[in-house]
């Protein structure tokens, strides 16, 4: 009997090892298999919110660009959305700026297809109003305000203001609305001010550029650029617009808006801002004075 209790201990003492063996091994598998939160474990990890799932797709192919935040933040008054205008306003959208403010007291009619951004389903509606909903559709841009009547400097200002009317005294009434804006700011901050001024035939466009800090750019405008409607030049009714070349102006007009972004941004080469572009189809010449 005693013989039978040694070896019943010495199993006992046996199993009692090799229990506190895999307990221990066990023990050691749990620490190595458990997760480490710790910081500095991690320092690649993405964060849970990343700033790539909250950038605008239909920008996104443009969005780093230096000019970008400033683009975003600018306020547009785009008078006359004709030929040239209707074009304008679509890039601009395209561009997603902050607000874009219309006028123009017109329909659309069928003969404006032939040169202006619109189309059979627009026929009819007002042209701020089939411009606003054309920029809903193709470019998910919602902050369009819309005023289907003539501007007046009563309506207000703003920094940059894109004149897209086909009559001289219209332009005048544009330009000197923007131009008392320029002179009741201190001189230093006139150089965030911005007037385009184009100017289309079928196959040929003008340009004008003017920064509120540029006087002699003011005075050269004024006394030899706004002349009277009965000093235009005529064009016949049925050569006076093509979209191809409504493309074309409407383009240099928003490059010259992008480039006063962007120099707003200290870029290290400034960018050109002409004040006078003009382009002639038959020939493909074009000609930029600064």
């Amino acid at each position: 009997m005693e013989e039978n209790h040694t070896i019943s201990n010495s199993v006992q003492e046996l199993t009692d090892i090799i229990e506190e063996h895999l307990e221990a091994q066990s023990s050691e598998e749990d620490t190595n298999n458990s997760p480490n939160t710790s910081e500095e474990n991690f320092p690649d990890i993405l964060p849970q919110n990343s700033p790539t799932l909250l950038i605008d797709e239909t920008t996104s192919r443009f969005s780093s660009a230096i000019w970008y935040n400033e683009i975003q933040n600018e306020k547009v008054i785009l008078a006359g959305v004709g030929g040239i205008g209707s074009y304008v306003g679509f890039l601009l959208g395209r561009l997603k700026i902050n607000r874009l403010i219309l006028f123009d007291p017109d329909r659309v009619e069928i003969a404006n297809m032939s040169g202006q951004f619109y189309g059979a389903s627009h026929l009819g509606a007002y042209k701020v109003n089939a411009l606003a909903s054309a920029l809903m559709d193709y470019a998910h841009f919602y902050s369009t305000y819309t005023n289907s009547i003539r501007y007046r400097p009563s309506f207000g200002t703003a920094n940059v203001m894109i004149c897209g009317f086909d009559n001289m005294g219209a332009r005048k009434i544009f330009f000197n609305a923007w131009k008392q804006r320029v002179e009741a700011l201190p001189l230093p901050d006139r150089c965030n001010l911005l007037f385009i001024d184009g100017r289309l035939a079928a196959e040929e466009f003008q340009v004008f550029a003017i920064q509120g800090n540029d006087t002699r750019a003011i005075k050269e405008y004024e006394e030899n650029w706004l002349f009277d409607d009965s000093e235009a030049e005529e064009t016949i009714c049925s050569y006076k617009q093509t979209s191809f070349m409504a493309n074309m102006i409407a383009s240099i007009m928003v490059n010259i808006f992008v480039n006063f972004e962007a120099n707003k941004c200290n870029p290290i080469v400034p960018r050109d801002i002409p004040f006078y572009t003009s382009y002639d189809a038959s020939t493909m010449f074009i000609k930029m004075e600064m």
